[in-house]
């Protein structure tokens, strides 16, 4: 009884249910001749009689009885099953890993969101926030299939790929605390005698302060370096420190009077974001998510 085509037991299931070869055949789509092939085939793989001829036409043998019980439920489960796979593709949610600092999501993010939210209603977004490098990798590994982020616009990669997106005005701002100090420009030499905050050394943001601090001769020496800007900001809004900040991250600090920009005497820092997508193994969805990126900038 091994190997036992699922088929066979449908057509005994139709013939049996009315109680015809023809209107089996009708039914099925298939030749009389065909029909009967195939119940005598069943009948030679479960080695019983299936059906007895009366003057009326056919019925069910006492084994066929048996059978018709099972095959009944087998059909059920195949219909149920053809059923659920229907409604799954139907209705098939994709998911869209992104990887995506905090400082860039909060305000930048969530108005492209909107915009695709409004095209693929169905499609999950699920959103990973790591170092850039790390995301950077999940992305070769297909474990992320977008990563936006401040870091990676000169990544090298034969399978990824970077675009520019926009560039991000920095600035140092305090709180009450050092108020004074945000009513007059002051000099990058005048700003090592504040205690700073400033990102981590291997960050693009802390490479493009440096380099134009670098242009006035000038090394700053932090006091704490981190990489998260939400840690960043809540350390500058204690008073402990003038930090640097990209500015759309506390634009509703600064409207609301509780950080203050520190102007200083160097050349405006900007940090390009790019997107970056794996060029191999892209959905319909992704490609649209990554191209209202590119039709916004």
């Amino acid at each position: 009884m091994n190997n036992i085509d699922l088929n066979l037991f449908k057509t005994f299931y139709v013939v049996a249910s009315y109680n015809s070869f023809t209107k089996a055949s009708e039914k099925l789509f298939v030749s009389q001749p065909a029909v009967t092939q195939s119940i005598k085939k069943l009948e030679e793989q479960l080695n019983v009689e299936l059906f007895k001829r009366t003057s009326t036409g056919i019925c069910l043998t006492n084994a066929g009885e048996i059978v018709y019980y099972y095959a009944e439920q087998l059909c059920n489960i195949v219909e149920a099953n053809k059923n659920l796979i229907d409604i799954i593709k139907k209705n098939e949610i994709e998911t869209i890993n992104v990887g995506l600092p905090t400082h860039i999501g909060t305000f930048y993010f969530i108005k492209f969101l909107e915009k695709f939210n409004a095209k693929y209603p169905n499609v999950r977004i699920n959103i990973v926030n790591k170092m850039s490098d790390e995301m950077l990798r999940m992305l070769e590994k297909r474990e992320l299939d977008i990563v936006i982020d401040t870091d990676i616009y000169n990544y090298d990669s034969k399978i990824i790929k970077t675009y520019k997106i926009l560039k991000l005005e920095g600035c140092f701002v305090c709180n009450e605390k050092y108020k004074d100090v945000s009513n007059k420009i002051i000099s990058p030499n005048e700003l090592n005698n504040y205690p700073l905050i400033l990102p981590g050394k291997t960050t693009s943001n802390r490479k493009i302060i440096d380099l134009s601090f670098k242009k006035r001769n000038v090394v700053l020496q932090p006091l704490i370096e981190a990489n998260s800007s939400s840690i960043s900001k809540e350390i500058i809004k204690r008073g402990i420190g003038i930090g640097w900040m990209i500015k759309e991250f506390i634009n509703d600090e600064l409207e609301q009077g509780k950080l203050f920009e520190v102007k200083v005497d160097v050349e405006q820092v900007l940090t390009p974001v790019s997107i970056a997508y794996n060029i191999k193994y892209n959905t319909e969805a992704v490609t649209e998510f990554i191209n209202i990126f590119k039709k916004e900038n």
